[in-house]
């Protein structure tokens, strides 16, 4: 059995051209995918801002505590160094002594058998 060859439509009198819709297409998809991109952004942004400040804060509060801390321990070391017991170690390392009282002169004193009024 031998086939014939059949005669199906021919592309030979078609002349190439560009689909006209293509780039009222491809601007509707453009300007969608911007207004989503947009959208995103108006919802997106405030939150990651607000993620941001609110890692912000933890991170001073933490801050704050260690700088309430170091300012305890700075006040109690000041105390202690205010201290009369090593305000007078101080001194006594630095050569200093308590002052004493100075004796008046012979003429204001009184006699040792005088009384007093």
């Amino acid at each position: 059995m031998v086939e014939l060859p059949i005669a199906g439509p021919s592309n030979r009198f078609l002349v190439p051209q560009r689909d006209r819709r293509w780039p009222h297409v491809l601007s509707t998809f453009l300007l969608l995918a911007a207004m989503v991109v947009g959208v995103l952004g108006l919802v997106g942004w405030p939150r990651l801002k607000i993620t941001s400040v609110h890692y912000d804060l933890i991170r001073l509060r933490a801050e704050v505590e260690q700088l309430q801390a170091r300012e305890r321990t700075l006040r109690l070391e000041l105390e202690r160094w205010r201290s009369p017991r090593m305000l007078a170690a101080r001194a006594h390392m630095l050569g200093l002594a308590p002052p004493r009282l100075a004796d008046p002169p012979e003429d204001e004193a009184e006699p040792a058998g005088a009384e007093a009024p």
